[in-house]
């Protein structure tokens, strides 16, 4: 009896191994769904490596300006009311309705496909509004209303965001895949990623100017459902150097390698090569 259930587990772990196999087999068959190229800014050691094994790569992707205290900033306004009832939310109570809150707030998280956009339009938004934001804090200092603390850390913030930030942006959200492809063709800049997304009330605000932005519903990426992707082996060597460079626990730097990073049919990434950059 005792070999028999041994024999069990040796089974089914060989099918268990078999079914993963053919998986990954079934999700890089054919022409890549995307093929991106990206840097460490992107895509991050997840830890200190001591062996080449076991080695991981990190999906640092944004969908907000980190700088803004303002959860309806403008940046995340593409995720609005329509967008959500696009992907099955009931959005139909309005803010006013007393039950209204305690609804949306029980309402569930749920799975759709996100489309990441990198080194795009977006980014470059990004930026711009930075230097606005920049050059807004300049003018106040002249009328005592900012100080030169915060236009220092307005510097720091446009020097990262255009030399050491990710470049990996959340642009759209859907249910169709195939249908968010058509709309974003470029498969060299856009990535379309399995994602959890979740239902969020954006409160009542009042601007400086006395304009009133009354509560509404938005939605929110939670997470990208692949964020790790581990480092083939044979590829592990090339970011050996990484040990040795003490820029790592640094705090932030540009970028020491490019990752060629391809998303098969299941749309799960691998790692097709990395590079140092000198």
């Amino acid at each position: 009896m005792r070999q028999f259930w041994m024999w069990t587990a040796i089974a089914l772990i060989v099918a268990t191994n078999a079914v993963v196999l053919a998986g990954v087999a079934y999700n890089r068959a054919g022409e890549p769904e995307a093929l991106v190229i990206m840097t460490e800014r992107e895509l991050t050691v997840a830890y200190t490596v001591e062996e080449n094994s076991g080695v991981e790569l990190r999906l640092d992707w944004r969908q907000h300006r980190k700088w803004s205290s303002y959860p309806g900033d403008p940046g995340s306004a593409w995720f609005n009311q329509k967008k959500l009832e696009a992907l099955g939310y009931d959005c139909s109570r309005p803010m006013s309705d007393p039950s209204a809150r305690l609804e949306y707030e029980k309402a569930l998280p749920r799975k759709a496909f996100a489309v990441l956009e990198y080194e795009g339009e977006a980014w470059r938004t990004w930026i711009a509004e930075a230097e606005k934001d920049r050059a807004r804090i300049a003018a106040q200092i002249g009328r005592q209303e900012a100080t030169q603390k915060d236009l220092k850390q307005a510097d720091q913030e446009l020097d990262r965001l255009r030399r050491t930030d990710s470049r990996l942006i959340a642009v759209d959200v859907g249910l169709d895949p195939a249908a968010l492809r058509r709309q974003y063709p470029d498969r060299g800049r856009y990535i379309i990623a399995p994602a959890e997304v979740r239902l969020t009330i954006v409160e009542e605000r009042t601007e400086k100017h006395g304009a009133r932005d009354p509560a509404h519903l938005r939605g929110v990426i939670s997470s990208i459902l692949v964020n790790y992707i581990n480092v083939p082996t044979e590829l592990g060597n090339a970011l050996d150097f990484i040990r040795q460079d003490r820029l790592l626990s640094s705090g932030p730097h540009e970028p020491r390698y490019q990752v060629t990073v391809k998303y098969g049919r299941r749309h799960e990434p691998w790692i097709e090569a990395i590079h140092p950059i000198k």
